[in-house]
């Protein structure tokens, strides 16, 4: 399970920090009257929590209501088992007496002012329409976060303190990487892109958008949305120069590294794709610090999906699923 903070530009320009600080997603449980949907640890979680953390999750771009009610079961039953293994965390964060900083919520909230602000601009550098607009100001409104802001700092900060202490990446391990991955480093013609291929243009113009705002997240959205071979990678693939259609490659020719095409159209379907590095030699020492920061990444997060499935053996959870509203098909509790 992959961690997002997501957070309220609205709550920044309101001056709230302080507010949450001390609080967690039991603080009102109390005034919440919604029926108890899961119990975790003989623990009593609400539909009204789950249905706040599932606004939390979907983009500010992404439709609310599925197409179909199997994929909206599917989306549904994905979020639920992300709740529940959240809230398995706050609860051993609480264990703990871990609590968020001002200054680590007051950073949260200011990253997610400007992922608001690009995403409320389109690639030309014009506002978005009044609709889109509208619909992202309309997600990020609400006191009813403040709890999910809480929550997910909490959680960061417990895999921080508890499960990440003495994560590092040895000399070794980063000049075995350089060699096993010399088409990237060395290569002289090449680029290195992610891909999306959807089939549909519709299609393509929604994870579009979702890239923009998040770009950090492509690969998720690889994984989550493209139908190219490269999916399971994250889009990740090697070009050489002249190895791609040209219409494809006059694509990608221009992009800085980094930059997201616009979706181009081809006789395979609708691309999107992000420049990742260009194929000119680089030597170890001027890529050393690249190297080690992207496999401290993995190793983090082969820890934290470690610890989470460790976590979920151990704990005592029960799916009330006749008062969820939907035909959960997750993992847990069959």
């Amino acid at each position: 399970m992959r961690i997002k903070i997501f957070v309220l530009a609205a709550l920044l320009c309101c001056g709230w920090l302080v507010g949450c600080r001390g609080s967690s997603s039991r603080s009102n449980a109390g005034d919440d009257k919604s029926p108890v949907i899961v119990e975790i640890n003989g623990s009593e979680e609400h539909l009204l929590a789950f249905e706040r953390f599932v606004k939390s999750r979907l983009s500010d771009f992404e439709e609310q209501g599925a197409s179909d009610p199997a994929s909206n079961d599917k989306r549904r039953s994905q979020l639920l088992d992300e709740f529940i293994q959240r809230q398995l965390i706050v609860q051993k964060a609480a264990e703990k007496n871990i609590e968020p900083t001002d200054d680590e919520i007051r950073n949260a909230l200011e990253s997610q002012h400007k992922q608001t602000s690009a995403a409320n601009t389109n690639s030309d550098g014009k506002n978005a329409s009044g609709e889109a607009a509208q619909q992202n100001q309309a997600t990020l409104q609400g006191s009813e976060r403040r709890l999910e802001i809480y929550n997910d700092l909490l959680t960061l900060k417990f895999y921080k303190t508890e499960v990440l202490q003495n994560v590092q990446v040895t000399p070794q391990e980063i000049e075995k990487f350089y060699n096993e991955n010399s088409a990237v480093y060395q290569g002289k013609n090449g680029f290195y892109v992610r891909e999306i291929r959807v089939d549909s243009d519709a299609d393509a113009q929604k994870v579009y958008r979702q890239a923009l705002s998040k770009p950090g997240d492509f690969a998720v959205l690889a994984k989550e949305h493209s139908e190219a071979p490269t999916a399971a990678n994250g889009g990740l693939i090697y070009y050489e120069a002249q190895m791609l259609p040209p219409v494809l490659e006059q694509a990608i020719t221009p992009l800085k590294v980094g930059s997201i095409s616009r979706v181009i159209k081809s006789n395979y379907g609708f691309h999107i794709f992000k420049l990742e590095q260009r194929g000119e030699p680089q030597p170890l020492d001027k890529v050393r610090k690249e190297i080690e920061d992207k496999l401290l990444s993995q190793k983090n997060q082969a820890l934290i999906e470690e610890f989470n499935k460790r976590s979920l053996t151990g704990a005592k959870i029960k799916v009330f699923r006749e008062r969820l509203g939907f035909n959960y098909t997750g993992n847990l509790n069959p």
